[in-house]
């Protein structure tokens, strides 16, 4: 989709919540295709849960509930995120990743790995792009808290760092075969992180990257984080002068490099203001998050327990059923009284591009940057 199709597809929803139109469906999809983890982070609960045994591998979607899944999906995505748990831990990353690109046809498929098992990524992200559509462009972010010790000691696992730097290089090499990969570093902000932001920048804008991003954590019911007190509310607003630099002139369309700027920007404000939303939030509208045993919510912030929207399960797997359903409008009218407010990424970057006074601020960005 061009710089103008995302322009037209912003009107329509921008309309269409406004003015309560028909409301169309999400171009906006993540899914977690398995909580299995082998991390034992910080930030995140999924690799403590797998060691205990309290992730049940034969709960999640099988590959054919899936490809059902996917075979209802008859509308075109801009973007898909396929996330976990750690992603190429499911054995059904590869059929579900080429499904998802030859049927929804989305744009950009962003796949996080937290680079603990160096071969097996590789070798899985090589399967995808040989059988993949040329057109989708995959981004594969490695995921990166720190520099060395700082890193493996956020993430729980000693060596970890040197398995990232093993797997962005074997990505790096692998994008010399095909244009259509992009490679990726992205760093949780949290209150084990927030000091050492600017080292870790440093240290990766040396690398030929075509991204370096960051996203704050949060306590969410979906991490199992909930009280661990891991947002640096008091320290984040001045990392962001490290964050904005870390973009540079990598991330590659003008509009989304601005967008990203104006959401680190939009982050320092909710962490003065964390109860209210400061624009319209369009989870549930524009975005939404598929769990990893069907179910469908609005974001991974609101989850199960506030969030859904309905089990595909239920709806023979199609989630238009779910979509203009009377249990998905109540809780798009809880969101749209502000009944929640967070800063998730995905769902922000929807949001602001849906808000004027947002997108104003990305314009001005945009020509004077």
């Amino acid at each position: 989709m061009t710089e103008l199709g995302y322009v037209k597809q912003i009107a329509n929803y921008y309309l269409a919540y406004r003015f309560k139109l028909t409301r169309p469906l999400p171009d906006n999809i993540t899914i977690s295709i398995t909580r299995a983890c082998q991390s034992n982070c910080l930030t995140c609960e999924c690799g403590s849960d797998t060691r205990k045994g309290l992730v049940k591998i034969n709960e999640e979607l099988s590959l054919d509930e899936w490809l059902q899944v996917i075979n209802n999906i008859d509308w075109k995505l801009a973007f898909l995120t396929i996330s976990g748990g750690e992603p190429s831990m499911s054995r059904n990353l590869e059929t579900v990743a080429i499904a998802f690109a030859e049927q929804a046809r989305p744009d950009f498929v962003t796949i996080p790995t937290n680079a603990l098992t160096p071969d097996l990524v590789l070798n899985k992200i090589q399967r995808i792009l040989d059988k993949s559509p040329s057109t989708t462009k995959w981004h594969v972010n490695v995921s990166v808290d720190g520099i060395g010790q700082v890193h493996d000691h956020v993430r729980g696992v000693e060596g970890n760092f040197e398995k990232c730097l093993k797997t962005i290089d074997g990505l790096i090499n692998l994008r010399t075969r095909y244009p259509n990969l992009r490679v990726g570093v992205h760093t949780v902000v949290s209150t084990h992180t927030v000091d050492t932001v600017e080292e870790t920048v440093n240290y990766f804008q040396k690398m030929p990257l075509d991204n370096q991003i960051s996203e704050i954590a949060e306590e969410r019911v979906e991490l199992g984080t909930m009280g661990r007190q891991i947002t640096p509310y008091q320290d984040y607003a001045r990392v962001i002068p490290s964050l904005k630099q870390a973009l540079g002139s990598r991330e590659e369309g003008r509009i989304r490099r601005s967008l990203r700027r104006s959401y680190y920007d939009f982050v320092g404000k909710w962490v003065r203001e964390p109860k209210r939303q400061l624009v319209p939030c369009m989870a549930g509208v524009a975005s939404c998050h598929i769990t990893e045993k069907g179910y469908l919510t609005s974001c991974c912030v609101r989850w199960v327990q506030r969030g859904l929207l309905g089990s595909l399960r239920d709806s023979n797997y199609d989630i238009k059923r779910i979509w203009f359903a009377e249990r998905a409008d109540e809780v798009r009218r809880s969101i749209r009284r502000q009944e929640c407010a967070c800063p998730l990424a995905s769902a922000a970057y929807s949001s602001m591009l849906m808000s004027p006074k947002a997108m104003l601020q990305i314009a001005k960005d945009y020509l004077t940057v």
